[in-house]
Parts: structure tokens; C-alpha cells; sequence
């Protein structure tokens, strides 16, 4: 006998969901794809425990009769292509004709739809064979609802995430397509509860300021670039509004939205040397060119895409963006500056401090960071309280000088120290928070005059979800109707910090720890580290003689004062001894 042979449909089918069907978020991208492309202006989503055990979508599209009902279901079944050649030119965001096969293979699913005539069709699946096909009454449009999805698959169910995270999957795909899709009603409710509720808005920026605040929409640059081939709009953000996470940065190419690495680069060179590492900058960009210059069919889900000419896009992209920046690049310090710098010292006026050259021998490169190993720990005192801590042979640690407004000379018996001020202040206030929020104690500012907020359904679900951890760590946040929320009060170390948009970087992290698996003081630690880095002094900050004595006091008292929260150094050494030797005075 052969040991070739043919799969059945129902292997073929489970195998090509598990290519399609990744999670809830898939079938809810899948199905609301379908309503778009059947003319519908109004959708409402709704799911329960995460999309797991049921989503429906509900349109008011043109709908189908019953044949065509139960061909849908059929594997590589479609409306919208017939011929080879009109994969060169595609128009809708589906096509395959994968989709409602790929689904049905692994859920229970009933479609009700009506072409307009007041009678319709109900068509009842599970695990993809057809149960019944019936006559109903009811209005034009579709209404498909998936239940218990991947029953038949045991394996793929326990991959997926907790209740929450795949909620906060389906959230973000309901979003996208709502960017895409300005004249488009689109509700998402879960459990009952409406998560995101837009009307129809008459411009991308309207849009925008719906979903995630006017505040944002309003700070946002616009993108307009045109070519013989392609056309590029929409927006991007300031570097100084950029966010923890990915979410913010959103691409459509041909209203179609997509992740792809060709453009994330573009975009990431664009805005190089203008943002720290682990921020992403708010864009919502629109590329539109003709169907035959980009293939949309290389992936199953839709989510890639290939460009005849990858090279063009890419430095189109990245100039368009370079032009809307350059509208606040003006009020950005040169990365290089070769002038002499001043050193603002303790006491007098600034001296200009002019670079001797020296022809040999070279100068000895500058000290490493300082170790670990060079601060001894200081059992707390009868109160409580940690005794400062200090260099392991000398006494207190004394400024200078404040180098650049950023960093702080100082000096002890051992040589000179080089302390940049953000991270060794966010180091102080990490280690002070933290301990805080672990015993309870966190002091809370109470606004005079609450603020509030609106937040995307992500935020506001991670915000639900982690709500007693913000309470926690002195956040008071309230719900205030729609995506909105109050907030009465912030922790007193951040209450110089623009609350709304600490709020929103919090849940933003919050939202990435969760659909990671993190556990509570993971969390914990993460958002407090946001916290402090937020509340810390910047660079460019002048300090007195008083504040950098302070700060290096409260530095020197820490647990680890040798780096920030994030790891970087704060301190370097240059010892006594060298630089002696780099005199030759020994």
C-alpha cells in the first residue's frame, strides 16, 4: 500500500484554521473584514469570557440568500475574485474565501442574513459540518456568531492567554479597523459592557480624537506626500509624546491595516536620535498605490504585505515623516555640538572650559562605571530608616560642579565622580516608591480640580483589570462615562508629572505585562519604574549647590545606587591615581 494519500476536508480545514484562526482577535478581524466588504456603515461586536466561549458580529450590509449562505461556508469560497488575474488587483480586505471555512472547522457558528426582502436564512454549524439551514424573518444585513471556539482542538485552547489579554487582543483589532474606517458606526461590547462605541466621523483627526482623546489628536503633525506612484497620509506624534508601547503606531496600506517591517523601519529611522530606547512614536499613516505595485496575498492573516518597489516606499516614508517633524526638530538640542561647553560651578559664574590637544601621550580613556562592589550596606537604624551609605573609604560624597546642566561632578578621597542626575534621581525615587507601595504607605496628592482623561478600550481594560495596584501606588481613578475616566489624585513623588498622560503610559505597560503573563509585583516593579523615570529630574536642569549635595546624599543612601532602574549607569569614576598617571605624576 502507498504512503501517500489524501487528507479529508476536515483535516484539511482544521489545518488551515490553525494558519487563520490564531486567537478570538482573529475571527472578530476575520468576520468585521466580511461586514466592511458587504457595504456595511454600522457593526457592533460583542464577545464574552474574552471572545472564547462567543462573538458575534452584527452589520447592516447587504447580506446573502440562501445559497450563497451555505456556499460561504465552503473552503475557498469568495465573491470577491473569480479569475487568476484579479489577485494583480485586489480591492477588499478578504479574498481568500479561508476565513468562515477556517472558523467554522473549529467552533460552533450560526450566520442569520437577509438580502432586504423581510425573509432570511439561518445556516447552524459545528466543527464544521451543517447541522441546519432554515427560513427566518428579519431585516437586511448579517449577523454571524462564533461559540466555543477551538472545542475540537484542546491543544490550541490552552494556548491561549488569560480572559483579559485575549480581550485586550480583540480590543486593539476592533480599533485598527475603527482607525481605518472613519465613516464607519462600530461598537465593541463585552459581557454586555460597551468597551468602544464611534459614530461615523467626517476626517481621520476626528476619528483619532474619538478613540484615543482630543488632547493627543490636537498634538499630533500631519503627513501629506505625493508621488507618480503613491501617496502617503495622516499623522505622527512628537518624540516627546511617545508611548511604551507599539500599539500607537499604525499603518494601512490601501486602507487595509498591516504590520510590516519595511515600514516599522522607515519609521524607526525617522525618528532616530529623537527618542530613548523603548518608546514609539504615535503614527497613524495611510499609504495608497495602485493594487499591482504591492501583494497583500502573502500572508494568511492578511497582516504583511510585499511592495514592487520597497526601496521608494521606504525613503518616501521616511522623508514625508522627516518634513512633518521638522516642525518641532527646530526646539530639539544638537546630538553634536562642538563649541566649547560651559561647567556652571557651586559657586561663582560659568567658566568656559576650553579642550587642550595633546599630541602624545594619548589621554587615558575615562573610568568605568562604578561597581557594585564599591558601597557598602548600612543596616537601618532603630527607626526604621536607612543610615546613608558612602563610598566604602571615604567621607560624603561633595559636588563641584554641574557639568552641562546634566550632570553633577563631585568628588571623594578616591578621585573625581561623574553623576548623571535623571538616572541617579530616578534611582532615589524607584527605591523610595517601591518601598511605599510594598508597605501601603504611598502618599497621595489630591487634585483641587480632578482632571479627566479619555482612554483607548485597551487602557481602559488594563486599567479596570489593575485598578487596586494603581490605588496601590496612589493613583485615584474613576470612571467618568464613554472611554473616559477621573483622575482625584496622584502619588505626591509624581505630582509634578502630567497626570493624564502618565495615567495612559501606565496602562499602555500595564497592558504589555499582562499579555506576557506578568505577575503582581512584575507589574508593580515595571510601573513604578515608569513612575520614577516620569517624576525624575531631566537633563538640561540646573541644580544648586543645595540640590546636588541632596541628591547625591539621597543616592549614596540606596540600595543600588550604581544604576538606574533600566540598568544604565549612574555613576562613573575617574580615580585619584589616574589621573596622576595621565599628568605623569607618578
Amino acid at each position: 500500500m502507498g504512503r501517500i494519500h489524501v487528507l479529508s476536508d476536515s483535516v484539511v480545514n482544521r489545518i488551515a484554521a490553525g494558519e487563520v484562526v490564531e486567537r478570538p482577535a482573529s475571527v472578530v478581524k476575520e468576520l468585521v473584514e466580511n461586514s466592511i466588504d458587504a457595504g456595511a456603515r454600522a457593526i457592533r461586536v460583542s464577545c464574552e469570557s474574552g471572545g472564547v466561549r462567543r462573538i458575534a458580529v452584527e452589520d447592516d450590509g447587504q447580506g446573502m440568500d440562501r445559497d450563497d449562505a451555505v456556499l460561504a461556508f465552503e473552503r475557498h469560497a469568495t465573491s470577491k475574485i473569480r479569475r487568476a488575474d484579479d489577485l494583480d488587483a485586489i480591492g477588499t480586505l478578504g479574498f481568500r474565501g479561508e476565513a468562515l471555512a477556517s472558523i467554522a472547522a473549529v467552533a460552533r457558528v450560526r450566520l442569520e442574513t437577509a438580502t432586504g426582502d423581510g425573509v432570511g436564512t439561518e445556516v447552524e454549524l459545528d466543527c464544521g459540518t451543517i447541522r441546519s439551514v432554515r427560513e427566518i424573518g428579519r431585516g437586511p444585513g448579517t449577523t454571524i456568531e462564533v461559540a466555543r471556539l477551538f472545542r475540537n482542538v484542546p491543544v490550541r485552547r490552552k494556548f491561549l492567554r488569560s480572559e483579559a489579554t485575549e480581550l485586550g487582543h480583540v480590543a486593539r483589532t476592533v480599533t485598527r479597523i475603527a482607525v481605518a474606517e472613519p465613516q464607519l458606526r462600530l461598537r465593541l461590547e463585552h459581557d454586555g459592557r460597551a468597551l468602544l462605541a464611534v459614530d461615523p466621523a467626517p476626517a481621520l483627526g476626528e476619528r483619532v480624537a474619538q478613540i484615543y482623546g482630543r488632547d493627543l489628536a490636537r498634538r499630533l503633525l500631519p503627513v501629506e506626500w505625493s508621488g507618480a506612484e503613491f501617496r502617503l497620509a495622516g499623522f505622527v506624534g512628537r518624540p516627546a509624546d511617545a508611548a511604551p508601547r507599539r500599539d500607537g503606531t499604525q499603518f494601512f496600506v490601501n486602507g487595509r491595516p498591516v504590520q510590516d517591517r519595511l515600514l516599522s523601519h522607515a519609521l524607526s529611522a525617522a525618528y532616530a536620535n529623537t527618542m530613548p530606547a523603548g518608546r514609539y512614536p504615535w503614527a497613524f499613516l495611510f499609504l495608497h498605490l495602485a493594487s499591482e505595485l504591492v501583494d497583500v496575498n502573502v500572508h494568511p492573516q492578511k497582516l504583511e504585505v510585499r511592495f514592487r518597489h520597497a526601496g521608494a516606499v521606504h525613503d518616501a516614508l521616511r522623508e514625508a515623516i522627516h518634513a512633518a517633524l521638522g516642525l518641532v526638530r527646530t526646539a530639539v538640542p544638537t546630538l553634536v555640538d562642538l563649541r566649547p561647553r560651559t561647567i556652571a560651578t557651586a559657586a561663582g559664574p560659568p567658566v568656559v572650559a576650553q579642550l587642550p590637544s595633546f599630541d602624545r601621550p594619548p589621554v587615558p580613556p575615562l573610568g568605568e562605571p562604578l561597581p557594585a562592589a564599591s558601597w557598602s550596606a548600612v543596616a537601618p537604624n532603630a527607626c526604621g530608616a536607612a543610615q546613608p551609605r558612602r563610598l566604602t573609604q571615604g567621607p560624603r560624597v561633595t559636588p563641584l560642579a554641574q557639568y552641562d546642566e546634566s550632570y553633577i561632578v563631585a568628588s571623594d578621597e578616591q578621585g573625581l565622580l561623574l553623576v548623571d542626575q535623571h538616572a541617579a534621581h530616578e534611582r532615589v525615587l524607584f527605591e523610595r516608591f517601591l518601598a511605599e507601595a510594598s508597605d501601603n504607605r504611598v502618599e497621595v496628592q489630591r487634585l483641587m480640580f480632578p482632571l479627566t482623561v479619555e482612554l483607548s478600550a485597551a487602557e481602559n481594560l488594563a486599567l479596570e483589570r489593575d485598578a487596586d495596584e494603581l490605588r496601590r501606588l496612589g493613583f485615584l481613578v474613576e470612571p467618568f462615562g464613554g472611554s473616559s475616566v477621573r483622575i482625584d489624585g496622584v502619588p505626591a513623588l509624581a505630582a509634578e508629572v502630567d497626570a493624564p498622560s502618565l495615567l495612559r503610559e501606565l496602562a499602555g505597560e500595564a497592558a504589555r505585562l499582562r499579555s506576557s503573563a506578568a505577575d503582581a509585583p512584575a507589574l508593580r516593579h515595571r510601573l513604578v519604574t515608569t513612575a520614577a523615570c516620569r517624576a525624575a529630574i531631566k537633563v538640561h536642569h540646573a541644580l544648586s549647590q543645595a540640590e546636588m549635595q541632596r541628591l547625591l546624599d539621597d543616592l549614596f543612601a540606596a540600595d543600588s545606587p550604581t544604576t538606574c532602574p533600566h540598568g544604565r549607569p549612574v555613576v562613573f569614576r575617574l580615580p585619584h591615581a589616574e589621573i596622576e598617571r595621565a599628568f605623569r605624576r607618578r
